[in-house]
């Protein structure tokens, strides 16, 4: 019976060790999702850990909603499309799913309601997910339709009250594309308050803080932080591969 020789065994042996420590430094190194970042956290009390690269279209539940509601959406639709690689089309369709039931895939209904949940001045997203790889799915956005029948609902400055507006609706199509409030206990006081989030350079806070950012400059009304809620949304949107791809464990 053939043997092999003792050299050769010692240098498959050295072999095996290095391959055994190339696979081990492999499975450290390989990025993994991440839920969770600086000024953005994803919804996952709603089960959503990830955002699907396929396209998504906003449509509305009644031709008041597109009437009233169609132009705000177009901005932030058009920031996602554009900085974080996703396509979302506003588009004129009219969908009377009830509010109980998710919409067909990747469809985002608008609603425009007299205090949807009841409460002067809340508005609400009611985000779906993919059963087979928790994406974000679609779903309901209820506005609370006080904002534009009461004057001044947010300022008595016309541009301040406009920009408020728009960071209303942008705040809940961020829920639906998996994105929760970032609060979190900047004081080390024990208590994660209203508005206690991160701020950038220019004083800045995410789009989706809760309840709202307060007041950003007009210019940026309706648009996703560039510091906290794009990176957020880009990560989502990696998860969707990582998520399906990532195996080893460092």
């Amino acid at each position: 019976m053939p043997r092999i020789p003792a050299r050769t065994i010692r240098a498959l042996t050295t072999l095996t060790a290095a391959l055994a420590g190339a696979l081990t430094l492999t499975a450290a190194s390989l990025p993994g999702p991440h839920y969770s970042g600086t000024g953005w956290k994803a919804i996952t009390s709603h089960n959503i850990y990830s955002l699907s690269p396929d396209p998504y279209e906003i449509v509305f539940a009644s031709t008041t909603a597109r009437s009233k509601l169609a132009g705000y959406f177009t901005a932030p639709a058009a920031q996602v499309t554009t900085q974080v690689g996703v396509r979302i089309t506003v588009t004129q369709t009219l969908d009377t799913t009830p509010l109980g039931t998710c919409p067909p895939r990747h469809r985002i209904i608008v609603h425009y309601l007299h205090q949807p949940l009841g409460q002067r001045g809340m508005s609400q997203a009611r985000p779906c997910y993919a059963t087979a790889n928790n994406s974000a799915w679609g779903g309901h956005i209820l506005m609370d339709s006080e904002y534009w029948t009461i004057p001044n609902w947010f300022s008595t400055t016309p541009a301040v009250n406009e920009a408020r507006r728009k960071d209303a609706t942008a705040h809940e199509l961020g829920h639906i594309l998996g994105l929760d409030h970032p609060n979190t206990d900047l004081d080390r006081d024990g208590t994660v308050e209203a508005g206690e989030c991160v701020k950038n350079k220019a004083g800045l806070r995410p789009l989706l803080c809760s309840p709202n950012r307060s007041n950003p400059p007009t210019s940026e009304g309706g648009k996703f932080t560039a510091d906290f809620d794009i990176p957020g949304l880009r990560q989502m949107l990696a998860n969707f591969t990582l998520r399906k791809n990532y195996v080893l464990r460092g």
